[in-house]
C-alpha cells in the first residue's frame, strides 16, 4: 500500500523536474510513512511513498524486471501474488523480492497489456517501459484505489491524491462551475470529472498508455460490469439452482477472505453490526480463531444509526478483541474539517467522517483492516434494488396505455404542488415521509432515464429543480442548462448499465454500483483510512466473487433481501445476526447540526466570504440557511453539501490547508 505520483513529458522535450516528484510524494506522506522511492529518466519521473505490508524489509519500490527495462510504482495489494509467483517462475521469470508488487512487472513482461486478466486485488500503478518508451497507468476493476490526472504545459501529471498535483505551481486549484450542479445534486461526482477544473480520475477498470515517441495518450478498458461473463477470472457460470448458487457463493466468499488475510503485519476489521461485516468476521475467525481485533464507532447520543450494542454482540460471539470509539459532536466536527482535506473532493458522506475517526483508533494497533462494503451492491440489499425494477416494469406497461403528454401531466402535477413544501414537511414525523416516497411514486410516469436519475439523486428530497432556480446564480443556472453535464454523465453510466442485460433487476444493480461506489463509498474509504496510514481491504469486491454476483439470474438476486448471502453464511452466523433487518449506517449529523454545532455551521454558511462566491443568490441562500436553523424547514442534506463545498473551497481554492 502506497501513494504514487509522477509526470511525463508528452512532447519529448525533457521538461520533467525530479524535484517536483519528490515534493508531490512528500505531500501524501500519510499514505506511506515507511519509505520512499523514485525513478528518473529523460522525460519521465516516478515516485512513491511506501506503507510496508508485504515483504516489509525487501519490497522497496520502484520494482524492476531482470534487465531494468521496466520500472514500477504501485499502490495497493495483489492478493493472489503467491499463485502468480509460482506460475511466473515456471515460465522462467526470476524474482528479486517476496513482495506482491513484483508480480505486476513479470506479468507485463509475459502478457503485455493482458496482464490485468490475472490480477485479483486493488491497485493503481504506473509502469515505465523503456524499450517501448511508454508509460502505463492503471486502476483496478472497481476503483478501490484512486489515480488522478492532469495535463499541464505539455506534461501529464498523475497522483494518488489531488493535493499532490497541486504542488506543481502550474496546476491551479479552481472550481469548475460546469460540473457544480452535478456535485450538489448527487453529493459526489459522476464519471471521470472532478470538481477541480482540468483534473480527472482514471476510471475503474481502465488503463492509460502514454507513448513518448508519438505523444499519444490512449485509454483502454480491461474490465466492465456488463462484460462480467467474459472475465477470465470469473468462476464457473453462476448456477441457476438456488442450492448450487448458495454453495458457490459460500466457496467464493471463503476464498476471497482467505486471500485478503495475506499480510506480514497485524490486521483487523471494521465491524458495524450488520450482516456484511459480520460475514467478514465469521470468515476471518474461521481462518484465524480467537485472534481477530474489531473496531466499531458509535455516538454519545441515542440514534438509530448507533450499532455499538449489536457490534459488541457479534464480536463476543466470535471471541474477537473488540475496540470501540464513541464520538461527540465536537469530535465529529474536528474530523469533518480533516475529512474535507483528505477526501480531496467535496463529497457528502457523514458516515465517512466517523470512519476517519475510527481509522485513527485502528491505526494505533494494526496496519490493515478489512470491512464489509459491497454486500448490498453484490446481493441487492438496498430498497431500490427491490422497488425500482417494479417501477420500471410499471413504466413499460404505462407506455402502452398513456400518451407521453398525459404521463408528463400526471407526473408534474403532484410534484409541482407539493415540492415547494418538502422542506417543511420533513420537519413532521408522519408527513415527513412524503418528500421521500412521492418522487418514487412518480417514477413510472417519467421517462426512464429521468426517473432513474431522480431516484438515485433523491431529486426533490435534497435539491429540487425549483430550488435550483431560486438558489443558483443566473450564471450558474445558465451554465448548468447549457452544459447538461449531470444529464450527460448519468446517461453514460445508464448506457453502461443497460449493456448488462435488458432485465430491470440487472439494470438497477449495475446502476446503483456504477454511480456511488467508485465516486463516493470506495473513494472516501481509501482516503479516510490512508489519512492515518491504514490500509483498507474490501473482500466483497474480489473479481471472481463480484463476477459471480453480477451473473446471477435475476430471480435469485431478488429472492429476498440479500437472501443468497444470508443462506451462504447460515453455517457461520447465529440466527440473530442472519435475520437482523438492514440498518442504515450513518451519523447523528442532523441532531448535532441542530444542536451543539448549529452556530458554527450557520456562521460559515452566512459568512461574507461564503455569500460572495458568486455561485448562489445571496438572499435565497440566507433564507434557506435561516429557515433550516430556525427549525421551520429541514434542508439537512443540502446544508451539509453547501457546508462541505464552502470548507472545500477554503481548504483548496483559497489555499488555507496545505498539509
Amino acid at each position: 500500500m502506497c501513494g504514487i505520483a509522477g509526470s511525463i513529458d508528452l512532447q519529448g522535450r525533457d521538461r520533467v523536474d525530479p524535484a517536483l516528484t519528490r515534493a508531490m510524494t512528500a505531500r501524501i506522506i500519510h499514505r506511506g510513512p515507511d519509505g520512499e522511492g523514485f525513478f528518473d529518466a529523460p522525460g519521465i519521473s516516478l515516485g512513491m511513498r511506501r506503507l510496508s505490508i508485504i515483504d516489509v524489509t525487501g519490497g522497496d519500490q520502484p520494482i524492476f524486471n531482470e534487465d531494468g527495462t521496466l520500472a514500477l510504482v504501485f499502490n495497493g495489494e495483489i492478493y493472489n501474488y503467491i499463485e502468480l509467483r509460482q506460475m511466473l517462475s515456471t515460465l522462467g521469470h526470476r524474482f528479486a523480492t517476496q513482495t506482491d508488487t513484483e508480480t505486476i512487472v513479470h506479468l507485463y513482461e509475459q502478457y503485455g497489456l493482458s496482464l490485468f486478466d490475472h490480477l485479483r486485488g486493488m491497485y493503481a500503478f504506473a509502469l515505465w517501459d523503456a524499450l517501448r518508451a511508454r508509460l502505463v497507468l492503471a486502476v483496478d476493476h472497481i476503483g478501490m484505489k484512486p489515480l488522478y490526472l492532469t495535463q499541464c504545459n505539455g506534461r501529464l501529471l498523475f497522483a494518488s491524491e489531488i493535493k499532490a498535483l497541486m504542488v506543481d505551481p502550474e496546476v491551479r486549484a479552481a472550481l469548475d462551475p460546469v460540473v457544480l450542479d452535478t456535485a450538489l445534486t448527487f453529493g459526489y461526482m459522476l464519471g471521470e470529472q472532478t470538481l477541480f477544473a482540468g483534473i480527472r480520475r482514471l476510471m475503474p477498470g481502465h488503463y492509460l498508455v502514454v507513448d513518448t515517441r508519438t505523444g499519444s495518450v490512449e485509454q483502454g478498458r480491461f474490465w466492465s460490469w456488463a462484460d462480467a461473463d467474459r472475465d477470465p477470472l470469473a468462476a464457473e457460470p453462476a448456477s441457476a439452482t438456488p442450492d448450487q448458487a448458495v454453495e458457490q457463493a459460500r466457496l467464493l466468499l471463503q476464498d476471497s477472505v482467505r486471500l485478503h488475510l495475506r499480510s506480514d503485519v497485524p490486521l483487523g476489521l471494521f465491524l458495524s453490526g450488520g450482516i456484511d461485516s459480520a460475514t467478514m468476521l465469521a470468515l476471518m475467525s474461521a481462518c484465524e480463531p480467537d485472534s481477530v481485533v474489531t473496531f466499531t464507532v458509535g455516538y454519545d447520543i441515542p440514534t438509530g444509526d448507533n450499532e455499538l450494542e449489536q457490534a459488541r454482540r457479534v464480536a463476543r460471539h466470535f471471541h474477537a478483541r473488540h475496540r470501540e470509539l464513541v464520538i461527540t459532536a465536537e469530535d465529529w466536527w474536528q474530523h469533518f474539517e480533516a475529512f474535507i482535506y483528505h477526501a480531496d473532493e467535496p463529497i457528502d458522506n457523514p458516515s465517512a467522517v466517523s470512519l476517519q475517526a475510527l481509522a485513527r483508533l485502528a491505526a494505533q494497533e494494526v496496519k490493515v483492516v478489512l470491512n464489509g462494503t459491497g454486500g448490498d451492491e453484490l446481493f441487492c440489499g438496498y430498497q431500490s434494488h427491490a422497488a425500482w425494477p417494479l417501477l420500471l416494469r410499471l413504466s413499460a406497461r404505462l407506455d402502452r396505455l398513456l400518451a407521453p403528454a398525459w404521463r408528463a401531466k400526471l407526473a408534474g402535477r403532484p410534484l409541482g404542488l407539493l415540492e415547494p413544501w418538502y422542506a417543511t414537511l420533513k420537519r413532521y414525523p408522519v408527513l415527513g415521509a412524503l418528500p421521500y416516497y412521492l418522487p418514487r411514486w412518480q417514477m413510472p410516469l417519467l421517462p426512464v432515464e429521468e426517473a432513474l436519475r431522480r431516484g438515485i439523486s433523491y431529486e426533490g428530497y435534497t435539491l429540487s429543480e425549483g430550488l435550483r432556480r431560486r438558489l443558483y446564480s443566473p450564471d450558474l443556472n445558465t451554465l448548468r442548462r447549457q452544459a447538461g453535464h449531470k444529464e450527460a454523465a448519468f446517461a453514460d453510466l445508464l448506457a453502461e448499465a443497460r449493456r448488462r442485460s435488458g432485465d430491470p433487476v440487472d439494470l438497477v444493480q449495475a446502476l446503483v454500483a456504477l454511480t456511488w461506489l467508485p465516486a463516493d463509498a470506495l473513494l472516501v474509504a481509501d482516503k479516510v483510512t490512508m489519512a492515518h496510514s491504514l490500509e483498507l481491504r474490501v473482500p466483497f469486491f474480489d473479481r471472481p466473487l463480484l463476477d459471480f454476483a453480477i451473473r446471477l439470474p435475476p430471480p435469485l438476486k431478488m429472492r429476498g433481501n440479500k437472501w443468497l448471502l444470508r443462506e451462504a453464511m447460515r453455517p457461520y452466523l447465529p440466527p440473530w445476526a442472519l435475520e437482523r433487518p438492514k440498518q442504515w449506517f450513518g451519523s447523528p449529523v442532523q441532531a448535532w447540526l441542530d444542536g451543539p454545532l448549529r452556530d458554527r455551521a450557520r456562521a460559515i454558511l452566512l459568512d461574507r466570504r461564503t455569500l460572495e462566491r458568486g455561485y448562489f443568490r445571496r438572499q435565497p441562500m440566507v433564507d434557506l440557511v435561516e429557515r433550516h436553523f430556525s427549525g421551520r424547514e429541514n434542508h439537512i442534506q443540502l446544508v451539509l453539501r453547501l457546508l462541505t463545498l464552502e470548507l472545500w473551497q477554503r481548504a483548496f481554492v483559497d489555499g488555507e490547508r496545505r498539509n
